[in-house]
């Protein structure tokens, strides 16, 4: 019960949205931010950014800080990365044949 109301002012707070490693904004449905918020330490998880309009692959680092806290990071991936269009083979089509 104590989770679930930190999870409330939490999604209060933000709104939704993260922040990942690369400072890059990024926001998530209400269901989707409650499935990051119980995420575990280093497991994956794919959902739909509706800032981005496309899905990406959420991983939740914990770490320790000297000073005795604790950070938790989003490292945040495309899974779906675009790729350029191949080029034309400039080489062959200069070769007399």
């Amino acid at each position: 019960m104590i989770l679930e109301i930190f999870l409330i002012l939490s999604l209060f707070i933000t709104g939704g949205h993260l922040v990942d490693t690369n400072f890059g904004l990024h926001h998530y449905s209400d269901d989707d931010y409650k499935d990051l918020w119980y995420l575990e330490n280093k497991k994956s998880i794919t959902k739909h950014c509706t800032r981005h309009d496309k899905l990406e692959t959420l991983k939740k680092v914990n770490r320790s800080r000297s000073e005795g806290g604790q950070d938790t990071l989003y490292k945040i991936h495309d899974p779906y990365p675009q790729h350029d269009s191949p080029q034309q083979d400039t080489f062959n089509s200069q070769r007399p044949n």
